[in-house]
């Protein structure tokens, strides 16, 4: 069999998918949510007293959901300080050095988990944990969107939101599996080490394949980034395709560098409209965490056994399958982004959630009174996680990069990553609380929050799928008021060269006039 060295073309990029950016997600799938499946353990319970809200009650059981929504929940500020650190080491060291580098943090923060006797280090294996595969979560798609064609660019990234939904399931099928035998600290520890799977081959599998050629024209070696855009392209270094590929990359980057704008600058420019940019990439972020997803990916077997009566057992086992469920509900994603369009996905999901979120608030403050209202619970909970995929698995991701400008690109992902991982924290932190307070009363939460956020998808939202990224930029630039944009967007039919420069002329000399006046 050829190293993947060796192949090029379509053959080297399905390597790369399966070699590297499936186990990148995995890792990171696992590691949403195998700590909040094992928090129940008797054997992880005896030795964290402090953690088990399973078997206390009263103030007891809300000081130790407090502390367990912590200790959960401070994994994701480790993923936000690493994710957000990519935006110096990758440029500095390279992709393929820097994925190395985090997936070695990430791998030393599984070890300390897997290896302790006492909360501090539980805690610091959790941030370690985090820094590392906040990392390699931002450096992954980059170095995938540099080395790909840039064909089907939805199903590209949703196959990434599968990997990911396959890890979180394959960590709640472990769990449930090591249930039978929670006695043991083996198993607590075994479900939390689990992930070294994916993570030790992420430090050396990354050195098989060729590195960014936008990296290697940045740093000035432009006759490897050559070779590189011939493995990608299956061609020669002297194909004319090659050169110009080379030459394209070389131009952007020097655009870049001399057009480089002070964040507060971008912002303050009306006509390009780079404020409304960053509010629709902060809110799709914001969205996609607080309509209660990760509530389940973190606390599935908790709200299954807490929430909705089940025992333990049976739990674990739901839990598995409710996420596993989330896995097929992600295949309809896959094959609908680049048909019907990302606006038509993201209504369809936020508004199906929030329903599901009101009726699961109707069916558990029934439980006391009918025994079916808890399995109509969890039919409307299987219903919530198959809308979820379908706008929030990873479209939200390709919405922010899709409406950026060239030059606001890399503020609006490190937007888009903090509001994601901060998001991520406050659903993490919260919702053991909740439900150890306020019970049912938490789904009537996230059902009001989604009632909020389908009516401002609707209004503000405009469709960017099959547009290319310049026919974007023009959608938002034509329009007289920001808020106009999204109406606009309903008839606009693209604009070819002429179009752009008779619209751009129209302004300036509309400008002129202006200013004359």
């Amino acid at each position: 069999m050829s190293s993947p060295s060796r192949l090029s073309g379509q053959r080297l990029a399905t390597v790369r998918i399966f070699g590297m950016v499936a186990p990148a997600f995995w890792l990171y799938g696992y590691n949403q949510s195998n700590l909040g499946g094992v928090v129940g353990f008797l054997d992880f319970t005896n030795h964290f007293p402090g953690l088990d809200a399973a078997h206390t009650e009263g103030t007891v059981k809300a000081h130790h959901a407090t502390i367990q929504a912590t200790v959960v929940a401070i994994y994701t500020i480790g993923c936000l300080i690493g994710a957000l650190s990519t935006m110096s080491t990758a440029n500095l060291l390279g992709r393929r050095l820097s994925l190395s580098l985090y997936a070695a943090i990430a791998c030393i923060g599984l070890l300390l988990q897997a290896s302790t006797f006492s909360l501090p280090q539980l805690i610091v294996g959790r941030i370690v944990t985090g820094l590392g595969v906040g990392g390699v979560n931002a450096i992954v798609p980059v170095w995938q969107s540099e080395t790909t064609s840039p064909r089907n660019r939805g199903k590209n990234v949703i196959v990434l939101g599968t990997f990911v939904a396959s890890g979180i399931a394959l960590a709640a099928w472990i769990n449930f599996a090591l249930s039978f035998h929670q006695g043991s600290s083996l198993c607590w520890r075994l479900s939390l080490g689990m992930p070294l799977v994916f993570g030790i081959p992420l430090i050396f599998t990354p050195f098989l394949f060729p590195e960014s050629p936008r990296w290697l024209v940045q740093v000035g070696r432009l006759d490897d980034a050559a070779r590189v855009f011939g493995v990608i392209k299956g061609l020669g270094t002297d194909d004319d395709e090659v050169v110009a590929a080379v030459e394209q990359a070389r131009l952007a980057v020097r655009d870049a560098k001399e057009k480089k704008t002070p964040f507060f600058k971008l912002l303050a420019q009306k006509r390009q409209r780079n404020g409304y940019r960053l509010f629709l990439a902060f809110f799709v972020n914001f969205a996609a965490q607080m309509t209660g997803a990760n509530a389940v990916s973190y606390y599935g077997t908790t709200i299954f056994r807490e929430s909705l009566g089940f025992a333990a057992h049976q739990a674990s086992m739901l839990n598995a399958c409710v996420l596993t469920w989330k896995i097929f509900a992600a295949v309809l994603a896959f094959v609908t982004i680049d048909r019907v369009g990302r606006r038509a996905l993201l209504l369809a999901s936020s508004s199906g959630m929030a329903f599901c979120m009101a009726m699961l608030a109707i069916c558990v403050s029934q439980l006391a009174h009918s025994k079916a209202a808890g399995d109509v619970a969890v039919f409307f909970l299987f219903l919530f996680m198959a809308f979820f995929p379908l706008g929030f698995l990873a479209a939200n991701f390709l919405y922010s990069a899709e409406i950026s400008t060239q030059e606001l690109r890399v503020h609006s992902s490190a937007v888009g990553v903090a509001t994601h991982w901060l998001c991520n924290f406050i659903v993490a932190e919260i919702t053991p609380i909740c439900f150890a307070e306020i019970g049912y009363k938490t789904y009537i939460i996230f059902a009001v929050l989604g009632c909020f956020i389908t009516p401002v998808i609707y209004f503000f939202f405009p469709e960017t799928n099959g547009r290319t990224l310049d026919e974007i930029d023009q959608m938002f630039l034509q329009p007289k008021h920001w808020w106009s944009v999204t109406m606009y967007s309903k008839h606009f039919k693209g604009m070819d060269g002429a179009q752009v420069e008779l619209y751009d002329g129209l302004e300036k000399e509309t400008e002129e006039r202006v200013e004359e006046i």
